[in-house]
C-alpha cells in the first residue's frame, strides 16, 4: 500500500433547480422566524390576578394601557420595580424607576397606599434579573401574596417572565402582559428602526438568557 496525502472522491452538489429549492426553503424559514419573532417575544399570559408587578421602565401609555383594566378599584396591590434612572437624576425628584413609577401611578389616581415600590441596585447587567431578585425578597417577607402579573412592553415579555419566573418560589403562580406598543407597527416591526431595533435586541437578549442565563 501507497502513503498518499490526498485522495480523489465524488462529490455530489446541486443542480439548478436544487439550487432554486434550498434558497426558496431558506427564504420561507427566514420569513417565518421575522414574521413570528414579534409574537413569541410578546408572549401573553394572563392571570387575572388582582397584584400587578409593573416594569418601571415602561412608557407612560404602557403603563396607562396595563393598569386600564383595574381603574375600577378592584386591585390588591401594584408593586414597581427598577434600578437607577440612567438619564438626568441629578435633576429628578425620584432616582430610581420603581420610585418615579410608583409617583406616576399615584398621580394617575391610584391610592399610594397600595402602591408598593422595589427599587433594585446598580448593575452592569441583567437588570430585569436584578428587579426579579428584590421582588423575591419582598415576597419573602409577605406570604399572604401568592399570585401576580407581571406587566411589560411588548418583546420584553417572555424574557421578562422566564427571569421573574426563574426566581420566585416554586408555588408561586406568574403571570404576564405584554402590552402593546405604539412606537411602531407590531405587524410590521422590521418596516421601522425603533421596531427593528427592539424586536432584534429583545430575540438576542433572550437566546442569551436561555443558553448563559443571569450571573
Amino acid at each position: 500500500m501507497r502513503f498518499k496525502l490526498v485522495v480523489k472522491k465524488s462529490v455530489y452538489v446541486p443542480t439548478l433547480w436544487g439550487w432554486l429549492l434550498l434558497l426558496a426553503c431558506m427564504t420561507g424559514t427566514l420569513w417565518l422566524c421575522v414574521d413570528r419573532a414579534y409574537p413569541f417575544l410578546a408572549y401573553q399570559n394572563p392571570n387575572g390576578s388582582d397584584v400587578l408587578i409593573i416594569e418601571g421602565w415602561v412608557p407612560d401609555h404602557i403603563l396607562d394601557q396595563g393598569v386600564l383594566p383595574i381603574k375600577d378599584g378592584h386591585f390588591r396591590l401594584l408593586i414597581t420595580t427598577g434600578g437607577p434612572l440612567e438619564v438626568g437624576s441629578e435633576l429628578a425628584q425620584y432616582k430610581t424607576y420603581a420610585e418615579m413609577t410608583a409617583a406616576r401611578l399615584v398621580k394617575m389616581g391610584f391610592p399610594q397606599e397600595r402602591i408598593v415600590a422595589l427599587p433594585s441596585p446598580v448593575v452592569d447587567k441583567d437588570r430585569t434579573y436584578a428587579s426579579a431578585l428584590e421582588v423575591r425578597d419582598w415576597l419573602a417577607k409577605n406570604p399572604d401574596v401568592t399570585k401576580a402579573e407581571l406587566i411589560t412592553q411588548g418583546p420584553h415579555a417572555r424574557r421578562s417572565f422566564i427571569l421573574f419566573k426563574g426566581v420566585l418560589p416554586d408555588t408561586f403562580e406568574l403571570g404576564v402582559c405584554a402590552v402593546r406598543p405604539h412606537e411602531y407597527d407590531p405587524d410590521r416591526w422590521w418596516a421601522s428602526s425603533a421596531g427593528f431595533k427592539v424586536v432584534v435586541t429583545e430575540g438576542i437578549a433572550y437566546v442569551y438568557a436561555r443558553l448563559l442565563g443571569p450571573d
